[in-house]
């Protein structure tokens, strides 16, 4: 059964002193706050894929440093390569990309090397 990370609600006192420091009960609670906020990470990668044979998926995986098993990844392929799609992609090894591709042509497609938009959250 998956844990929730859980904070209590904002505390019902003044938030700053008179002196301008913070208060000891709203430190505390931003203390407890600042690690449940995800951290997000963004990379430009050029990456080549092989050749994807035609009708078919097939996972591919690039070096990208800073990547950590946990991460969760969002992918953007810069262009349009008919018939290509990517259907999944995920951290399989540290600082490792692995990149599913479809291809639903008749043949075999190269897509070309591109730079590519990766969004990594870590929680």
């Amino acid at each position: 059964m998956p844990t929730e990370k859980a904070i209590n609600f904002a505390p019902r006192v003044s938030m700053v002193h008179k002196d301008g420091s913070l208060s000891w009960d709203w430190r505390r609670w931003l203390d407890r706050l600042v690690p449940l906020i995800p951290k997000i990470e963004t990379y430009s990668v050029t990456l080549d894929p092989a050749s994807i044979a035609a009708n078919t998926t097939a996972e591919q995986t690039f070096t990208v440093s800073g990547l950590k098993t946990n991460d969760i990844i969002t992918i953007n392929k810069p262009s349009n390569t008919t018939g290509v799609g990517i259907v999944n992609a995920r951290v399989s090894a540290t600082d490792t990309l692995a990149i599913t591709f479809i291809n639903a042509t008749a043949g075999a497609v190269n897509p070309a090397s591109e730079t590519y938009k990766i969004i990594s959250t870590r929680l």
